[in-house]
């Protein structure tokens, strides 16, 4: 699986046009048919703009802002990572797959962490992995894979670079 790194965009993935201050930007992590994933930061809905055979991993929004101060782009960057993790149990199309298992994974660790989820028990065969959402009390069932350090630091350090 390949990443494509980047910091949030000054303007439109597809179009070109840039942000103003203000403007809400529609950010979707895609994966194309080469399994090359990427994010696409676009004002708008956006779904209209993106190729058809593009497959949408997750999505969140984010409100535009030139220089934003760190405190608030601390509460933007555990926000937009909320959102992805509950993105990925609205897509129907990334469920099941070894890939967004992964992600999944990962993210739920990342806000465990961050104390946005508590977690709430395992399956009797520990092929899963209970969540709690501290603020909604809604539980998601998160698949347990064996996933190495190496691994874990590899793929944290790229969603951190997707979403920022």
């Amino acid at each position: 699986m390949e990443w494509e790194l980047k910091p949030f965009g000054k303007k439109s993935s597809v179009s070109g046009n840039p942000f103003n201050d203000g403007d809400t930007v529609h950010c979707f992590l895609t994966q194309d048919r080469e399994g090359f994933l990427s994010r696409q930061d676009l004002l708008g809905d956006g779904l209209d703009q993106l190729p058809q055979e593009t497959r949408i991993i997750g999505r969140w929004t984010r409100t535009y802002k030139s220089e934003p101060d760190v405190r608030q782009e601390n509460l933007n960057y555990q926000k937009t990572l909320e959102e992805l993790f509950f993105s990925f149990f609205e897509a129907t199309e990334a469920a099941g797959s070894e890939e967004s298992d992964a992600l999944k994974q990962i993210v739920s660790l990342m806000l465990e962490r961050k104390r946005i989820l508590r977690r709430a028990s395992a399956s009797a065969a520990d092929k899963s992995l209970r969540y709690l959402h501290v603020k909604s009390k809604m539980e998601f069932e998160v698949p347990n894979r064996d996933i190495t350090p190496t691994v874990i630091m590899r793929v944290q350090e790229n969603v951190n670079a997707l979403i920022r």
